[in-house]
């Protein structure tokens, strides 16, 4: 775990630079999740929907759509896959996403039908970190981060 200004980052995980989600590889599995920077912008989550389990998707293609005080609009699939479970907890209480990114607040558990695509994501802590940077110092200079 590490902390890039005030946004915690976990270098075990594959980020997609694309998307801004997380995946926890596992096998031929992974938990998705949303990076903290990307959760931030949104604003507070307010209500998520979220692909069926058994349902099938591409690598682009929504997995289901959230809505939040800044943003309304589809999820899309970082990788290929299918859906095994949805974290009902954020269903319920979609803020979850706000609070517990990590934690609490992933978003899926799907099996992977396309592994190499993982190959394409940002991994290791030195690389995950200047990814983190350049992306808030882009973000900033963009207005899209409550600044102090």
């Amino acid at each position: 775990m590490n902390n890039v200004d005030k946004y915690e980052i976990r270098e075990n995980l594959h980020y997609d630079s694309n998307t801004h989600f997380w995946l926890d590889v596992s096998g031929h599995s992974a938990v998705i999740g949303m990076s903290p920077l990307i959760q931030e912008t949104s604003g507070s989550f307010v209500a998520v929907q979220f692909a069926k389990p058994g349902t099938s998707f591409k690598k682009g293609e929504s997995i289901g759509t959230v809505e939040a005080e800044k943003h309304v609009g589809p999820l899309k699939a970082p990788v290929s896959g299918t859906v095994r479970l949805v974290n009902e907890a954020v269903i319920n209480n979609p803020r979850l996403i706000n609070e517990e990114p990590y934690d609490g607040g992933w978003l899926m558990e799907i099996d992977l039908s396309n592994a190499s695509e993982i190959d394409g994501m940002i991994t290791g802590e030195k690389n995950i970190k200047d990814w983190f940077e350049s992306e808030l110092k882009k973000f900033d200079e963009k207005g899209w981060t409550a600044q102090p």
